[in-house]
């Protein structure tokens, strides 16, 4: 044996030669990775501005604070690691309507740091509308014979509808704005319901001018018409709209009864139009007088043809999960939901209770993390330099989870990718998530 063991070491050191040249040629990894976070305000008209009232917590892998960093004027925050994977928690001022000022904190558990991150800030009494055109007014629209109106559909917002006779319903209160550089955006209204002859029937108009008049009045006839298209034999209860020119129009709720659905698919503005479907099946309610809960699954289905949409339908099958002590989230701040199977991510938010009767603070405060669907809770660690406003301890009012699944991929970095306000149609195509609330 002894004899041959040169002959066998000869071919072993040429490979191991031949190896060592290869690897010699392999691209190094950096030695620091850059991050980037641009965190932008809309105004009522859609237009985007720097905000940069927040910062951003570069934390360890047991949520322990390595670094702060805030935003500079221009709303970005940017920083060089050694880490190619990062946690880290954007900690936001926000405020809306008439409520304190509050904070929009949001975790990210092992984001690819070279991953470009969006923010969208929501703080009303900060928002620069100065540039926006409102004008309010009612919308009456002239349309064929309904014996009787059962539901209507707008892509705006209104106080209230009225069916004024057979052939004419306003919509009263209506306000539309617009960048005042821009166009007016296209809005959309269908109105839906029994003809003379107790048939369903549907109506549509689109409206592109919302100058103003004398009359306050803005009129309009419904013009479109629908295809009449078959749904599947079986098929869930499900709602629908379309998305165009970034507005969602025509929204119409589908009993699972139903074999047909009117389409409004020759409109202008169609080859740019996607149908836009979500199921949701319901396991359990629990309403009393301590504590409201719901568990249920759902299902949303985004696609350029609208028998793809048709096809949606929420999981039937309850999953093995306590929906009501909530026992997967432990007290030591871990929690573990790993006994749904195939779904990569979780998403857990908490409102927290900061009524009069418990605390001096009155500010509202979320908190998101976006993580595996087994791991520890962000708000377990303390927030360095939010000691005074919210604690591991502190009192939570309404706990919010999703156990997310996309039919795309499986891969954890394309979910904190997508859920970091990276655009990625094909990731929410197809999309189902569990759900469950607890509201004490």
């Amino acid at each position: 044996m002894l004899k041959h063991s040169p002959i066998i070491l000869v071919p072993l050191l040429l490979l191991q030669a031949c190896g060592s040249e290869s690897s010699s040629d392999k691209t190094p990894e950096p030695s620091e990775y850059q991050f980037n976070l641009s965190a932008k305000l809309s105004n009522k008209c859609g237009l985007k501005t720097p905000f940069n009232q927040y910062e951003v917590h570069l934390q360890d892998a047991n949520w322990e604070l390595i670094e702060k960093y805030s935003a500079n004027a221009d709303g970005l925050v940017s920083f060089t690691t050694a880490q190619k994977e990062i946690n880290y928690t954007i900690v936001a001022k926000t405020q809306q309507g008439e409520a304190a000022e509050g904070l929009d904190i949001i975790s990210y558990y092992q984001a690819q740091t070279t991953t470009p991150v969006s923010y969208s800030a929501k703080y009303d009494s900060i928002q620069d509308d100065a540039s926006c055109e409102c004008n309010t007014q009612d919308i009456q629209l002239a349309h064929r014979y309904f014996d009787k109106i059962e539901s209507v559909s707008t892509s705006f917002s209104y106080n209230e509808w009225q069916n004024i006779d057979p052939k004419t319903t306003i919509f009263k209160g209506v306000e539309v704005c617009r960048d005042s550089d821009a166009l007016w955006p296209v809005q959309s209204i269908s109105v839906k319901g029994l003809d003379i002859n107790r048939n369903t029937s549907v109506a549509a108009s689109l409206l592109d001018d919302f100058s103003s008049n004398e009359e306050l009045l803005w009129q309009t006839s419904a013009l479109e018409d629908a295809y009449v298209a078959d749904l599947p034999l079986e098929h869930a209860s499900f709602e629908m709209n379309q998305v165009f020119l970034e507005g969602e129009h025509f929204h119409d709720k589908v009993d699972q009864n139903v074999q047909t659905l009117p389409v409004f698919n020759s409109h202008e503005y169609i080859s740019e139009s996607r149908y836009h479907s979500k199921s949701n099946h319901v396991f359990e309610i629990i309403d009393s007088m301590f504590r409201y809960s719901e568990f249920g699954s759902y299902h949303q289905i985004h696609s350029t043809m609208f028998n793809d949409a048709f096809t949606v339908a929420a999981e039937l099958e309850e999953p093995n999960i306590d929906n009501e002590n909530f026992s997967e989230l432990a007290a030591d701040g871990t929690y573990d939901y790993s006994a749904v199977s195939g779904y990569p991510l979780i998403e857990i938010s908490f409102d927290y209770d900061f009524t009069p009767e418990k605390t001096d603070i009155e500010s509202p405060v979320s908190w998101t993390l976006y993580g595996p669907i087994k791991g520890k809770l962000a708000s377990s660690v303390q927030l360095v330099g939010f000691e005074d406003i919210v604690t591991p301890n502190s009192d939570i009012k309404t706990t919010d989870i999703r156990i997310i699944k996309s039919a795309t991929t499986n891969k954890y970095d394309d979910y904190i990718e997508y859920y970091q306000g990276n655009s990625n149609e094909e990731f929410s195509d197809n999309l189902k998530y569990f759900h469950l609330k607890l509201k004490l």
